[in-house]
């Protein structure tokens, strides 16, 4: 075989599926099952998951807002209450569970290093003392339960692990694209069916958003458009709405 062009006297290991020129060791790049120069792996076209997640880095997600805007909230309510003179044996420790996870979420919003532990850290904390001292509340144990949920989606979440510059696999982005990402129009019409069954006639629009995300499905495009399973769901969950309000319409009719 030819040598490498960018490293005359190395022997090349194979061509790029891009523009054919031969490749050694030091230029081969593998993406998506095929193998490229790193010249035009470096293409955003090419590499378009790169690309697309590239924004990303270093930058909050709605997540991270939402535990920043929750965590300030928490914050303000727990010296509230320690303010207030409340008994130590009950309400101190509601505070000192609100004050521990809000230190957490604001760690976390601000990017700590160790914001992502802390984060863990707190919601153990705050869902030990919220269940010790709030379990004969209405919503206290799903209180606690929720702050762990919302720790551990903070701590598998892709764009999270972005903001702190976590290196993310490949297969990992590709996943989340798949789901997050691909095809919009189909995750916009999954969200909005959710509420079809509260607002009359979103049905019929969610509905035609749905058929309309199935015909945009192009797999071999760059990048692939697909999220099939949020367009099937968008349009059983508006056909569902739609029977139910018909279904309500005709009941009050008879």
């Amino acid at each position: 075989m030819a040598d490498c062009p960018a490293h005359p006297g190395t022997p090349a290991l194979g061509t790029c599926e891009r523009c054919g020129r031969f490749f050694c060791a030091a230029d081969r790049l593998e993406l998506d099952g095929k193998v490229y120069c790193a010249e035009c792996g470096a293409r955003p076209d090419v590499d378009w998951l790169g690309a697309h997640y590239a924004p990303f880095v270093g930058r909050r997600s709605a997540l991270a807002w939402f535990l920043g805007v929750f965590g300030l909230a928490l914050l303000c309510v727990g010296l509230l209450i320690l303010s207030g003179g409340r008994p130590a044996t009950h309400w101190g420790g509601i505070a000192l569970a609100f004050v521990t996870y809000a230190a957490a979420c604001l760690g976390f919003f601000t990017g700590w290093r160790h914001g992502r532990r802390a984060l863990v850290l707190g919601s153990l904390v705050g869902a030990v003392l919220i269940g010790a001292t709030m379990s004969e509340m209405p919503g206290g144990l799903a209180l606690a339960i929720a702050l762990l949920i919302v720790s551990a989606s903070a701590w598998t979440d892709v764009r999270s692990k972005l903001f702190y510059r976590l290196p993310v696999p490949r297969p990992e982005l590709r996943k989340h694209f798949d789901r997050q990402g691909s095809n919009p129009l189909a995750i916009l019409a999954s969200r909005l069916a959710l509420f079809a069954v509260l607002v009359p006639g979103l049905g019929l629009i969610t509905l035609g958003l749905g058929v309309l995300a199935l015909t945009r499905v192009d797999k071999r495009a760059t990048p692939p458009v697909g999220n099939v399973s949020a367009g099937i769901s968008a349009i059983v969950a508006s056909l569902l709405s739609l029977a139910l309000w018909v279904g309500v319409y005709l009941s009050r009719n008879r």
